[in-house]
C-alpha cells in the first residue's frame, strides 16, 4: 500500500517545485532583475540613436493652429539638410510629414526638395545647409488667394523668406530663399501648398 501511495505523492510534489521554481525564476529579488534590465538600455538607446542621426531637428512638423508657425517650419525643413548625417529618402520623408497623408499633399511637400542627382552632387561636395532668420508674410497676392472662392477652406497662403547657409567643398555661402507656402488649418495645420515661383 506504501508503494502505491509514493507515486501519487511525488507528482504533486514534483509540480509544486516546479511552480515554486518558475515564481523565484520570474520575481526573483530586486538584484535579480537588474542584468536585464541594464541588458535592454543600451539596444533601446542605439535605436534611438540611428533614429535621430537620420533625422534633423530642424525637419520637425510642429503641432500647431498657427497657420504661420507651419509655414516657417516647412521653409526651416525644405531649406536645411547634412549629406553626413541623412540620405535624400530621409529628408524627403520628413517634409512629406508636413502634408495630410491622403491626396497629393507629401508629393507637393517634397517637390522643392533637390533631384536625386542634385542630391548626388552635394553628397560628393559634403555639402550642408542651414536656414536663419525665416518669415512668413501674407502679401497681398496671397490675401487675394485666401479670399477667392477656388480656396480651400481655412486656406493660408504665405510667402516664406530666409537665408540659407550652405557649406560646399567648405566654402560658407549665404543664399536668400524664398517660396510660396500654402497651409489649411482645421484642427490642426497642415502643408497643402508650395512653389518656388513668387507673384510680385
Amino acid at each position: 500500500m506504501n508503494h502505491s501511495i509514493r507515486p501519487q505523492l511525488v507528482i504533486p510534489v514534483a509540480i509544486v517545485l516546479t511552480v515554486v521554481t518558475l515564481v523565484v525564476a520570474f520575481v526573483g529579488s530586486p538584484d535579480s532583475n537588474e542584468p536585464d534590465i541594464k541588458t535592454a538600455e543600451p539596444t533601446i538607446l542605439r535605436g534611438e540613436g540611428q533614429e535621430s542621426a537620420a533625422r534633423l531637428d530642424a525637419w520637425t512638423r510642429p503641432v500647431s493652429t498657427d497657420p504661420r508657425v507651419v509655414a516657417i517650419a516647412y521653409g526651416r525643413a525644405i531649406w536645411t539638410y547634412d549629406t553626413a548625417k541623412h540620405g535624400l529618402d530621409d529628408w524627403q520623408n520628413a517634409v512629406s510629414v508636413f502634408a495630410d497623408p491622403m491626396g497629393e499633399g507629401p508629393r507637393i511637400a517634397r517637390s522643392l526638395l533637390p533631384h536625386f542627382r542634385e542630391w548626388q552632387q552635394l553628397e560628393l561636395r559634403k555639402a550642408r545647409a542651414t536656414a536663419d532668420d525665416i518669415t512668413a508674410e501674407v502679401t497681398p497676392a496671397m490675401k487675394r488667394l485666401q479670399d477667392s472662392a477656388a480656396a480651400p477652406k481655412g486656406w493660408t497662403g504665405f510667402v516664406v523668406q530666409g537665408k540659407q547657409t550652405t557649406v560646399i567643398d567648405n566654402e560658407h555661402v549665404v543664399t536668400d530663399r524664398r517660396a510660396a507656402v500654402g497651409v489649411v488649418c482645421t484642427s490642426i495645420c497642415k502643408f497643402w501648398s508650395a512653389s518656388p515661383q513668387i507673384e510680385p
